[in-house]
């Protein structure tokens, strides 16, 4: 995908600069920043469609499908558990827990209880441990998994937060395609 990238943002400022192109034809390598931007953003968190909870080996673990492939995260090996909200499209609103094993592994599930039942108990189960096991589990993911009381901000500060981060990951790579673009094609357009 990088090279991808890449590749159109050089051709693009190659074709500007032999005159091909208009100066004002970085867009295209702006909109190539914007796909892999969002690409990228769900790759790396290992959004899922539906989510599979089973038990491999007596141990429980959640499987979902992402752009990458099935990816598979033991509940006993997490080492962070996040939860993400955000403004959805047509009014709607985006939650999900956001895994990370402690190989590093990321897969993001939306809202289904039969998967955070499991995560919860995995969470529980850390916290009985002794303190060698770090699980670090956010203030928010443990309200929304029912182990503390949720936050008493509005809930509208989460999904408007999420709303600008999900922004800044989709729209920074398509700015730095940009730049790159006219620095090298010799235009301020």
């Amino acid at each position: 995908m990088g090279a991808a990238w890449a590749t159109v943002v050089l051709t693009d400022a190659g074709l500007i600069r032999t005159h091909v192109l208009k100066e004002t034809d970085t867009a295209i390598a702006a909109g190539a920043g914007l796909v892999a931007g969002v690409l990228a953003y769900l790759i790396w968190l290992g959004d899922a469609g539906t989510a599979h909870v089973s038990t491999v080996e007596g141990r429980p673990v959640v499987s979902a499908r992402t752009l990458t492939g099935v990816r598979t995260i033991e509940l006993d090996a997490l080492a962070s558990v996040r939860w993400f909200a955000a403004i959805g499209r047509y009014g709607g609103s985006i939650d999900e827990l956001r895994l990370r094993d402690r190989h590093g592994l990321r897969l993001t599930i939306g809202h289904d209880t039969r998967v955070e039942d499991f995560v919860r108990r995995a969470v529980v189960r850390a916290d009985a441990q002794p303190s060698g096991v770090s699980l670090k589990v956010t203030r928010h993911a443990r309200g929304r998994l029912g182990l503390d009381p949720r936050s008493s901000g509005p809930p509208f500060v989460h999904l408007f937060f999420g709303v600008w981060v999900m922004l800044a990951a989709f729209l920074l790579p398509a700015l730095g395609s940009y730049t790159v673009a006219c620095l090298l094609a010799g235009s301020s357009a």
